[in-house]
C-alpha cells in the first residue's frame, strides 16, 4: 500500500525539482546577461577612448589658438603703444605749427605769399585775378542790395 508519508516526499521530491529548474534556468539567463554587459562595458571602454583622444585633440587645438592669440593680443598692445606714441608727437607738432602760424612768422609768410602771387599777375598781365569779381559787378550787387 502507498503510505500518505511516501506521496508527501514524492510531492515535495517533485517540487524541488521543479524550483532546482527554474533556478538552474533563472542561472543561465543570469549568465548570458552578464556576458552581455561585460561585452557592452568591453565596447563603451574601447569607444571612450576614442572619444578622449578627440577630447584631447580639440583641447590641444583649443590651447594652440589660445597661444596665438595671446601673441596677436600682445602685439595689439605694442601697436596701442606706438599710437598712444605717435599721437603724443602729432599733437605736440600741431601745437607747434599752430603757433607759427598764428605767430608773427605765420603772418610774414602770408605777406610774402600774397606780395609774390600779386607780383605774377602783374607780370602775366592780369590786373583782376581769374574768378575775382569784376568791381562793377560788385558795384551793382552792393546798389540792387540797398
Amino acid at each position: 500500500m502507498i503510505n500518505w508519508g511516501d506521496v508527501a516526499a514524492l510531492v515535495a521530491a517533485f517540487f524541488f525539482a521543479v524550483l532546482v529548474c527554474a533556478a538552474v534556468y533563472v542561472l543561465i539567463r543570469l549568465a548570458r546577461l552578464l556576458a552581455e554587459a561585460r561585452r557592452l562595458v568591453a565596447d563603451m571602454r574601447t569607444r571612450s577612448d576614442g572619444v578622449f583622444e578627440q577630447a584631447q585633440a580639440a583641447v590641444d587645438r583649443a590651447h594652440q589658438q589660445l597661444d596665438a592669440t595671446s601673441t596677436v593680443a600682445e602685439g595689439m598692445d605694442e601697436l596701442n603703444t606706438g599710437m598712444s606714441q605717435l599721437s603724443a608727437q602729432v599733437s605736440a607738432l600741431a601745437g607747434l605749427g599752430r603757433a607759427v602760424a598764428t605767430g608773427p612768422a605765420g603772418r610774414a609768410a602770408a605777406l610774402v605769399y600774397g606780395v609774390r602771387h600779386a607780383v605774377s599777375l602783374r607780370r602775366d598781365g592780369q590786373t583782376v585775378p581769374a574768378g575775382a569779381i569784376p568791381a562793377a559787378a560788385k558795384a551793382e550787387s552792393a546798389g540792387g542790395r540797398r
